[in-house]
């Protein structure tokens, strides 16, 4: 069953970022990218946060479109592992203290 925190941030989620995940996948990005900023991908982000990757495939559209992720070129072509890299700067910066404040 999931926790009251974890629902009371899912709410606060989605009245401020319009998405009941997005607050779980910023801040599985930044766990995953903690130590440097090596690419993550989709898969990896579920995985961590504990979603699935339908849920989490809009929102890493949405921060790719805000600038805070840019893809990197795939390795082995079209059907390879699309990864992303957290662009650094003010934004990104506001968006991990946000959810850093969130409950749980």
């Amino acid at each position: 069953m999931q926790s009251e925190a974890a629902d009371d941030r899912r709410s606060l989620s989605a009245a401020i970022f319009g998405n009941r995940a997005a607050a779980d996948v910023i801040r599985a990005i930044v766990d995953l990218t903690q130590a440097g900023n090596q690419g993550v991908t989709t898969r990896m982000i579920a995985r961590h946060a504990g979603l699935g990757d339908s849920i989490v495939r809009p929102v890493m559209l949405r921060l790719q479109s805000a600038g805070t992720l840019a893809t990197r070129p795939r390795d082995h072509g079209s059907r390879s592992a699309l990864h992303y890299e957290v662009q650094p700067g003010d934004l990104w910066d506001a968006l991990r203290r946000v959810t850093e404040a969130l409950p749980g």
